[in-house]
């Protein structure tokens, strides 16, 4: 809406009457600068969103110049409600154009907004589905190792009481050895001798 648009406005009411001429022209940077010679072009007055040192001041001074040779030359009241209204549907068709464009951007934001919280979910998923996969393996692992630890208690008791019946039934023949020579001093009434080697 900087000189690009007010060029596109002055292309439109050249064209209109080139037509009726035959004749078709290029838009030359000086059209921009000469006043308006068709009363139904549409040509902003006001720019809310031109930047300083764009040539909008000059767009502006030349059209505010028109504005009023138009009320200086048809007398006033008629010229200038003409004018106004000119003006007024400008602006409506230039904010109908910004309301759209900006409804656009937003739609086309929601649209990549949604895109990216899918994706956003679907990795959220997926590193959910990883780690628990992974703590299933490690349950898997755990109960193996559970598993193998009670076998390994099981087996070592097994052993221990295998070792201590052994143990325990060679105390036994021994305890009963010594009973047997016991009752046969007894009986003999002898004494056991003390055997030295020195």
């Amino acid at each position: 809406m900087s000189r690009e648009f007010n060029a596109l406005v002055l292309a439109g009411a050249t064209i209109a009457s080139e037509n009726e001429t035959g004749n078709l022209g290029r838009i030359r940077e000086e059209d921009i600068l000469q006043e308006e010679t068709n009363p139904l072009a549409i040509v902003p007055d006001i720019n809310p969103l031109q930047s300083p040192g764009r040539g909008g001041d000059r767009v502006l001074a030349v059209s505010a110049a028109a504005d009023t040779a138009d009320y200086r030359v048809n007398g006033g009241g008629a010229a200038l409600s003409v004018q106004s209204v000119k003006k007024e549907e400008a602006l409506s068709k230039i904010s109908a154009w910004q309301n759209a464009k900006i409804a656009k951007i937003n739609n086309r934001f929601k649209r990549e907004e949604a895109v990216i919280t899918g994706w956003e979910g679907e990795q959220v998923q997926k590193a959910t589905s990883w780690m628990k996969k992974e703590e299933r393996k490690l349950e898997e692992k755990r109960a193996k190792a559970l598993e193998k630890m009670q076998n390994d208690i099981a087996q070592a008791r097994r052993k221990a009481e295998e070792r201590r019946a052994t143990a325990e039934a060679k105390r036994g023949t021994k305890v009963a050895r010594i009973l047997e020579i016991v009752n046969l001093m007894k009986a003999v009434g002898r004494p056991p001798i003390k055997r030295s080697f020195f």
